[in-house]
């Protein structure tokens, strides 16, 4: 009776299981992929190396291919800077293009570089080395404008810079939840001191963890706190990661 059961439980779960079926398989370069997705169309961008990507349409046919013209000593590592950001349409724009923010980091000298670019790969705009991986999209009400905010580094203070944008509505779901509190630091790489940016989920205690695992460091702080510096320069280089509350990101040690 028990085994009849057991039998009729799994045919029952291979029934539910069944109805998942796998559409389309893609190779990225283990850096990147993303989805927009709207009420007419949506599209996959899959990263392919050498800062090259693939834009593939809902039935994955290839679109278009997306090479950002920046020098060559730059590398594309999106899961240290752009974390939860998606892919958007006539947010920077009015035009029908793909928009993207796609960050770079130089493996020579460590900087880094911001760009808002299309899915032809024009520039809208460019940030530099000196603005931090922490930016704002939203909907203003009194101008019935859409702002982007920035923030950057000016000596010992932080400068916020507010855009104003061509567009007056927010047009992907992606758009409008990647405004959530989230992890941001600079610099990246960092050798010495690692600044977080408090992002007050309630969380009170940095914990950074390396590859295998192993916690090698943490630092209480105050909810008022809204930069939070950590002393790395002791650690060996390599990449690690930070966590405060259950939001979590990476760094790396140069």
């Amino acid at each position: 009776m028990k085994k009849t059961l057991f039998s009729m439980a799994i045919i029952a779960a291979n029934s539910v299981f069944g109805q998942m079926n796998l559409e389309h398989s893609y190779t990225s370069d283990s850096s990147h992929w993303d989805v927009y997705s709207d009420n007419t169309t949506s599209h996959y961008l899959i990263g392919k190396g050498n800062n090259t990507f693939d834009i593939y349409n809902a039935n994955h046919t290839l679109y278009k291919t997306l090479t950002p013209n920046i020098p060559g000593s730059y590398m594309y590592i999106p899961e240290l800077l752009t974390e939860n950001y998606s892919i958007s349409k006539r947010i920077f724009n009015t035009d029908d293009k793909l928009e993207f923010i796609l960050t770079f980091i130089n493996n020579q000298g460590g900087q880094h570089l911001m760009l808002i670019i299309n899915e032809d790969g024009n520039i809208i705009r460019q940030f530099g080395n000196d603005y931090h991986s922490q930016y704002q999209i939203f909907h203003d009400v009194a101008s019935n404008q859409n702002k982007f905010v920035i923030s950057k580094s000016l000596g010992i203070n932080t400068v916020t810079e507010v855009y104003s944008l061509p567009t007056s509505s927010l047009t992907t779901l992606e758009i409008q939840t990647q405004n959530k509190n989230k992890l941001s630091a600079f610099p990246i790489p960092a050798n010495k001191l690692l600044n977080i940016m408090n992002p007050g989920n309630g969380g009170n205690n940095v914990q950074v963890y390396d590859v295998s695992g192993k916690m090698v460091l943490h630092k209480s702080f105050s909810s008022g706190e809204k930069n939070i510096s950590i002393d790395v320069e002791a650690l060996k280089a390599g990449v690690y990661l930070y966590k405060i509350g259950d939001q979590s990101s990476k760094f790396i040690k140069n």
